[in-house]
């Protein structure tokens, strides 16, 4: 069964909307010089969030900043917030669940600055996606 767990101690959990998460999931996947720990995703609330190292909480603004994501709707769980943890065994009619599931060893967490970075350039091909749809919706309206 899910249970609520404290972060700040162990890991802090950086959440996103899930479609993006998954963007930025796949994107540092596919790319070995990113370091990608536990993700989990919460189907009911449409977020996915990845555990990196506590203490995080205060870092990740200033880093999606600087990454250029500022806008992402990303944010930052620290002490003092809680992340719904899957259980051990998997129940298939729950709506949450380990995307990358913990290990037990120390790359169970995705590193800070590899995520920011992932963010902002996932951000970044998504806004010239949608600069691109835009001038394609303009063009075919001024005919």
């Amino acid at each position: 069964m899910p249970q609520l767990v404290a972060a700040g101690r162990l890991f802090d959990v950086v959440l996103m909307p899930m479609s993006f998460g998954l963007e930025v999931l796949g994107r540092m996947v596919g790319d070995e010089r990113f370091a990608v720990g536990s993700v989990v995703i919460g189907e009911r609330r449409a977020k996915l969030g990845f555990l990196v190292g506590p203490g995080s909480q205060a870092d990740w603004p200033g880093l999606v900043s600087t990454a250029g994501a500022a806008d992402a709707k990303t944010w930052c769980l620290g002490k003092g917030g809680y992340l719904v943890a899957p259980g051990a065994l998997v129940i298939h009619d729950l709506s949450i669940w380990w995307e990358r599931g913990p290990t037990g060893e120390f790359d169970d967490l995705t590193s800070l600055s590899d995520l920011a970075n992932a963010v902002g350039a996932t951000w970044r091909d998504v806004q010239l996606t949608d600069a691109g749809a835009a001038s394609l919706v303009g063009s075919a309206g001024g005919r």
